[in-house]
């Protein structure tokens, strides 16, 4: 559904978000056609959905903004992920209560990267707001770092908020021991653009850190059009998949991660 062009009501656009060609459902705001609200319409997927965006070359990050009027935010953003972690400032951010539950693997290769879909039933809380996850995906290399340091693979998993807006719990991959629940994953992917492969029950939780430290900020989706509507939680302690696996993943998507940006004038905390 789209917005009535000819009300000057607020309206809620309920759509399809894609965001690396990841895709949940989102409620915005779009009325006011501030860049980050136009960003989310976009994201919807309902308009601008054939432009061409890449890692690399004339398509990469540095010319996002070029691609499509509804990406200029990716370039004059003052609240662009992914971000260095570092200097987080101790706060009482309230407990991670993460409640996903065992999903049976259906992973769609989308040319960006793979994207597992999640069932209704699975969220996060913390700070009082609770997510609904709808899907996760995997970045090769890391794209936030952590004091300065880059890891192999990085999961995120996206979730909605009723209201609008999304929350992204992050996990940060080091190269170490096999893990056998990413190992299923990666095995389903498919080799084919646009095709979805099926795979065994997991569960996600067993792509959890024991520790549950997290670092908070209000942030963007990685990719276009970079709308500024996230709430990110990374956890500070990184899980470890083998060195096979990390090679495996790397066959499939080479290079899938957005450079660095600037923290600018927001505030990064650390739980205690």
């Amino acid at each position: 559904m789209l917005p009535n062009k000819n009300s000057g009501k607020v309206l809620t656009l309920l759509g399809l978000v894609a965001s690396g060609g990841l895709a949940v459902q989102v409620a915005a705001q779009t009325a006011l056609k501030t860049p980050a609200a136009k960003a989310v319409e976009v994201a919807s997927g309902e308009r601008a959905a054939h432009v061409e965006w890449g890692y690399t070359g004339p398509t990469g990050p540095d010319h996002w903004s070029t691609l499509s009027k509804d990406y200029a935010i990716c370039n004059s953003g003052e609240q662009e992920s992914p971000i260095d972690l570092k200097d987080a400032i101790p706060a009482d951010l309230g407990r991670l209560a993460i409640a996903w539950k065992p999903l049976a693997i259906r992973a769609t290769n989308n040319g960006h990267t793979v994207q597992y879909d999640a069932p209704p039933g699975s969220s996060f809380a913390v700070g009082g707001k609770t997510y609904a996850l709808a899907q996760f995906h995997i970045h090769h290399p890391s794209e936030h770092l952590l004091d300065g340091r880059r890891f192999p693979l990085e999961i995120h998993f996206v979730h909605k908020l009723t209201d609008g807006g999304f929350g992204v719990v992050g996990v940060l991959v080091a190269n170490g021991v096999g893990n056998p629940t990413l190992g299923k994953m990666i095995a389903a992917i498919p080799a084919e653009e646009g095709v979805t492969g099926t795979g065994p029950m997991i569960d996600p939780r067993a792509l959890l850190p024991v520790a549950r430290g997290f670092d908070r900020y209000e942030g963007s989706l990685t990719t276009p059009p970079c709308a500024e509507a996230v709430d990110w939680v990374v956890l500070r302690t990184p899980i470890t998949a083998s060195a096979a696996q990390i090679d495996r993943f790397a066959t499939f998507f080479p290079f899938n991660a957005r450079p660095i940006q600037p923290l600018d004038r927001r505030f990064l905390l650390a739980s205690r």
